[in-house]
């Protein structure tokens, strides 16, 4: 496991090694990964007050993403031509660990953690292209396409991951977001014709 926080340090200042030495263990990098939706899940009282079902959910949405994502860009770089062998899973949850100080911003006021949050996400990307980039030997550019097109993906998922989240009481939808799966109804004005 220190070996796994050792390449999130070193990911975080573009060191980038082979993708052979991202070859974890599976159990440590599930562990990873719920370690990091637990974290998340300190930053989602939107939610509702179910503390225990926001955690579950972050959790599954957190390897849901994650295993997408890396099928997808793992697919997207085979496309442009990457001969790559090995799974990019290792890779992708370890260039996530600067998701691990997101919540830290919550302590912030809100404009500064609105603009801290812009920040670290962004340098995220960064740092997720790059390692990409350079175990692919593909163009950073063509990767940061990939990246770009996997947001409407992850979306959809997120959609559906908060239906079921919803359905099974772990979480309450945002207010924005239950009114949209409802269709509006009600907040359309009727006219007569």
């Amino acid at each position: 496991m220190r070996l796994l926080i050792d390449d999130v340090v070193d990911l975080l200042r573009f060191r980038v090694k082979p993708l052979g030495e991202y070859q974890y263990p599976r159990w440590q990098t599930l562990l990873f990964l719920i370690a990091l939706g637990l974290v998340a899940s300190a930053d989602t009282a939107e939610l509702g007050n179910n503390l225990t079902g926001r955690m579950l959910f972050m959790v599954l949405f957190t390897l849901a993403e994650t295993l997408c994502f890396a099928s997808f860009i793992g697919l997207w770089l085979r496309f442009a031509k990457w001969d790559g062998h090995g799974s990019l899973f290792g890779l992708v949850a370890v260039a996530s660990g600067l998701q691990f100080i997101e919540p830290l911003t919550s302590w912030l006021p809100d404009d500064a953690a609105l603009a801290v949050n812009a920040v670290l996400s962004i340098f995220g990307i960064l740092v997720l292209v790059n390692a990409l980039a350079v175990v692919s030997g593909i163009h950073r550019l063509r990767v940061a396409l990939g990246v770009l097109l996997f947001a409407p993906v992850a979306m959809v998922l997120l959609a559906g991951a908060l239906s079921l989240g919803s359905a099974a009481g772990w979480v309450d939808l945002p207010a924005g977001v239950a009114d949209a799966a409802r269709g509006g109804e009600g907040s359309a004005p009727t006219t007569g014709i």
